[in-house]
């Protein structure tokens, strides 16, 4: 196995296996400031924002949501992302993506956790924590499953492979181009719509139509959130979006994607749907607010601002349609 400071020379190598965990009671202050980087509450809102509107529709549609299957339900959820960074992380290192990045292209939203490359996690721990986190994800997935039918499973089944495959061999979804469609997938339809199903058995097409803008938007975090690794994933083979557009056709392709998402919101509402879904239109003002920072801007703090604008965008828009809906 390489050396866990350094990149492997097998740069397509993706799998799981790495080598044992070895037991060092000094090592685990290093080790809880990885845990922390890999369950970083700012992962939660990727997820939050569509799991509570699917939950808000949910209880418009006549369902009911029993406490305790929210929180299993949104347990599993959280424990299918903190699966899915520590297996991003590992492919990404090995890959060479994240050891690629350079200093002055770092930022709190881009460039992986590197728990791998700031040396807080061995390759072994970070293996132990992905299958830990999935195998939580999937026993409290059978037990929501118990409760409101096997159907939800496969919503969490789907869900759980999106999040493997979008790193790991055979499908590496991210180095393919392929992962703003699967994080469209996932945060979007699959989770909106799978927690609509959860709670009330049932989808509407005003569930349909905020899915689909809640999937656009978070792509269009993802998009952003690719611009400062460019050149990093452009040499290990990462082929993003980013890197198959370049810089600035992403930032044009962000653009589209944000109008895309709010237009999704509009459209329906013209031919009679309800106006609530014009809650959406919160994030509108973020989204400008990105784009002018990112028009142009090819590094550094702007651009730094310009993603968290972009995140900003995405959760007002969710808090704007969940309050719509609610009042």
């Amino acid at each position: 196995m390489p050396d866990r400071r350094g990149p492997s020379t097998a740069l397509a190598r993706s799998s799981l296996s790495a080598s044992p965990i070895t037991y060092d009671e000094d090592a685990w202050p290093r080790r809880l400031a990885g845990i922390y980087r890999l369950v970083d509450p700012k992962i939660a809102l990727a997820s939050l924002v569509p799991f509570v509107t699917g939950t808000v529709l949910a209880v418009r549609q006549g369902g009911t949501v029993p406490t305790a299957l929210l929180l299993a339900a949104f347990a599993a959820v959280f424990a299918i992302e903190v699966g899915k960074n520590a297996v991003n992380d590992l492919c990404d290192y090995r890959s060479g993506a994240d050891t690629g990045v350079r200093p002055e292209e770092r930022s709190p939203f881009s460039g992986g956790k590197r728990v791998l490359v700031d040396e807080l996690l061995t390759e072994g721990e970070l293996a132990a924590i992905a299958f830990m986190a999935f195998a939580v994800a999937l026993g409290l997935g059978a037990w929501v499953a118990l409760w409101a039918g096997v159907e939800v499973l496969l919503f969490g089944a789907a869900g759980a492979g999106i999040a493997y495959a979008y790193s790991a061999s055979p499908l590496r979804l991210s180095y393919r181009g392929l992962g703003e469609a699967a994080v469209f997938l996932a945060y979007g339809p699959g989770l909106v719509l799978g927690t609509a199903w959860l709670f009330s058995g049932r989808v509407t097409p005003t569930a349909a139509f905020a899915s689909l803008s809640i999937g656009l938007l978070i792509a269009n975090v993802l998009v952003v959130n690719e611009l400062p690794d460019e050149r990093a994933d452009r040499q290990a083979g990462k082929r993003t979006l980013v890197v198959r557009l370049g810089g600035r056709r992403a930032v044009g392709f962000s653009a589209l994607l944000s109008i895309s998402a709010y237009a999704v919101a509009v459209e329906p509402v013209i031919w009679g749907a309800t106006p609530r879904l014009l809650g959406l239109l919160a994030g509108v003002p973020f989204t400008v607010a990105a784009l002018v920072k990112l028009r142009g801007a090819a590094a550094g703090p702007v651009r730094i601002q310009g993603q968290a604008l972009t995140l900003a965008a995405y959760v007002a828009a969710g808090t704007g349609l969940v309050l719509a809906l609610a009042l």
